[in-house]
């Protein structure tokens, strides 16, 4: 199977590549040629220094000695962002989606600027529309429309790797991103990787799969202890010799002795390691009685005698750890359960737990139970939830004060004229009725502001989103003029009305405000639109929030959901109000997304369940 380009200048080269971790060497002295058009397969057993090289390839980790070289030029001078957009693109093992948004979305994710409309704004259908013209030309077994946290894990392997090719790349790093595919999803990733090969594309292929490598690859490289054992064309090397220089335990077997006693050695170690980890960690046996607990579980759990009963004897006042216990037991898979209540020997705490199941091939021989202990920080978090909340009330402060002193000034002017004996009856009537209609928008302004109020009751009701956005405009109107900052707010409807707590609901809103009053410190524009999306599933209410500031600064503009994520430096900014909007959403069967761009500003999209009235 040989490349289709010849003769030609590499399009990357390794040279005296050296990379370490401390003091362990990850690669040494390693030289390295890949040509265009070329599928090069990297193998080697676990700790090789396999990831390694992919990570200097793609220009995330740079070596501490040697030079890369791409197109002839050296790859250290380009920026992470810039290598991206040069047409090299990694896959990695943990796969780096986002669960929120749609199969389609997280391809605009990777590739946004061919995404964009003529205007330069996010077009949602554009978006869908294009990723499902290509999803159906190149076979891919998705769905555009389909939320990624409900796919299965196959779908999720095959979506991480067509987002990295959705743009033809120059080089497209594999690193054992094949091993999780369904047989399907291989067949047509191999067909595309193909196609990529055709157009000139190179391929560095990762994998511990050897039988992969003779359908896929022109070449391979064998690593070994981090260095280059060998580099050779396919065909010219058998499966048993490429085993053998790959995997060592398949070059020693004649060592079988040696080989035990350091297999005893090993577990001897292991234990020591796992009684000294800085974290809480019980080991049972597959009938649930306790084989390990480390000494940080003995000291959070209190315990200094010997334990001879089992683990469901030990978390018998706790049903949720014991629910997770039979799950692990009986489906085999990772159990895990965040902000707990865990109650031990008369204390109580709020903990992470985390349960893995042990399994040799297929059979099961226990679990590694791990618990978190997370009490303060939970009481921390609350602080600082209740510290941003008040922060974002501050933002009426100033809006609520000029609002009520307008009214209050022209009370007080009319109260003057009554001084004057010379007002006739029907004019102190006039005055009179001019009076009341002031205390009554008084009256509704301190209403507005009392919404946000802890003592109130949260109910969640009908509200009328409208109305709602529109007395949060009202009551900040005057802050945004005094910063200059235009606030536009348009409906294709007069009303829409959807089912979430009132306070919650102008919480997000109000965080929105605060949070682009904190971007355009200098001036600009909101604006505000909403609209609807009918499926014959559901009805949604739209919202979409759009600044003209500086866009998010963050790689990944999901990061500003993330609690203490904030690009603003302000002292009295934790990063949690988006945070808190998210959450907010997540709990009313809503969504928020945002869509970033440093020349046209920041757009947050809010979906919310749609009823009549």
């Amino acid at each position: 199977m040989k490349s289709p380009v010849e003769n030609q200048p590499p399009i990357l080269e390794l040279i005296g590549i050296h990379a370490s971790y401390g003091s362990i060497a990850a690669l040494r002295n390693l030289n390295l040629t890949i040509q265009a058009g070329e599928i090069h397969a990297i193998v080697g057993e676990h700790g090789a220094g396999k990831s390694t090289l992919a990570k200097i390839v793609s220009n995330l980790t740079p070596p501490q000695k040697g030079e890369v070289l791409f197109k002839d030029q050296p790859l250290s001078k380009l920026s992470y962002k810039k290598t991206i957009e040069s047409g090299i693109r990694m896959v990695y093992q943990k796969m780096r989606l986002n669960d929120s948004l749609t199969v389609a979305e997280n391809i605009f994710m990777a590739n946004h600027r061919l995404f964009r409309s003529s205007f330069g704004r996010y077009n949602r259908k554009k978006v869908h529309n294009q990723a499902n013209q290509f999803l159906t030309e190149n076979n891919f077994d998705l769905d555009p429309y389909a939320i990624v946290a409900h796919l299965e894990l196959s779908q999720r392997a095959l979506l991480s790797i067509v987002r990295n090719i959705y743009i033809t790349p120059s080089i497209l790093i594999l690193d054992e991103a094949l091993e999780k595919l369904s047989a399907s999803g291989l067949n047509q990733v191999i067909s595309s990787l193909k196609k990529l090969k055709e157009k000139g594309s190179s391929i560095l292929f990762i994998t511990h799969r050897i039988d992969d490598l003779y359908s896929i690859a022109d070449k391979v490289s064998v690593i070994r202890k981090g260095e280059l054992l060998i580099t050779e064309d396919i065909y010219e090397l058998d499966k048993i010799n490429l085993i053998k220089m790959a995997y060592t335990q398949f070059s020693t077997l004649e060592k079988r002795a040696d080989q035990v006693q350091e297999f005893d050695k090993l577990l001897k170690y292991n234990e020591a390691v796992l009684t000294q980890l800085p974290v809480n960690l019980i080991v049972s046996g597959h009938d649930n009685s306790i084989v390990l607990i480390n000494n940080s579980a003995r000291a959070f759990f209190d315990l200094h005698e010997e334990i001879d009963h089992s683990i469901e004897e030990l978390f018998e006042e706790n049903p949720i750890v014991l629910d997770l216990l039979k799950r692990a037991m009986r489906e085999h898979q990772l159990q895990q359960q965040y902000n707990s209540p865990l109650h031990f020997k008369s204390k109580s705490y709020t903990v992470n737990i985390v349960i893995y199941p042990v399994l040799d091939n297929s059979t099961f021989i226990g679990n590694m139970l791990m618990i978190e202990d997370i009490t303060e920080r939970e009481v921390l978090r609350e602080q600082l939830v209740l510290s941003e909340k008040l922060a974002s009330i501050g933002l009426l402060a100033a809006g609520v004060a000029h609002e009520i002193n307008n009214p209050l000034a022209v009370i007080s002017n009319y109260l003057e004229s009554f001084k004057e004996n010379s007002i006739d009856e029907k004019d102190k009537k006039k005055i009179i009725d001019h009076l009341f209609d002031q205390i009554e928008y008084m009256t509704q302004v301190v209403g507005n502001l009392i919404t946000f109020s802890e003592n109130q009751n949260q109910i969640v009701e009908r509200i009328e989103i409208c109305k709602e956005i529109n007395s949060i405009i009202e009551l900040i109107r005057f802050n945004g003029e005094a910063k200059n900052i235009q606030i536009d707010f348009n409906s294709d409807r007069q009303e829409y009305y959807s089912p979430i707590t009132r306070g919650e609901f102008k919480q997000i809103i109000l965080n929105l405000f605060k949070n682009a009053f904190d971007v355009l410190g200098g001036g600009g524009h909101i604006a505000i639109s909403i609209s609807s999306l009918d499926t014959s599933e559901k009805s949604t209410v739209l919202i979409q929030f759009e600044d003209n500031g500086p866009g998010i600064g963050f790689e990944d503009a999901n990061d500003v959901f993330l609690p203490f994520k904030t690009s603003k430096n302000s002292s009295s900014n934790f990063g949690l109000g988006l945070s808190l909007c998210y959450n907010i959403l997540t709990r009313n069967n809503g969504e928020i997304r945002v869509f970033s761009n440093s020349s046209s500003g920041c757009t947050f999209e809010i979906s919310l369940p749609m009823v009549q009235m």
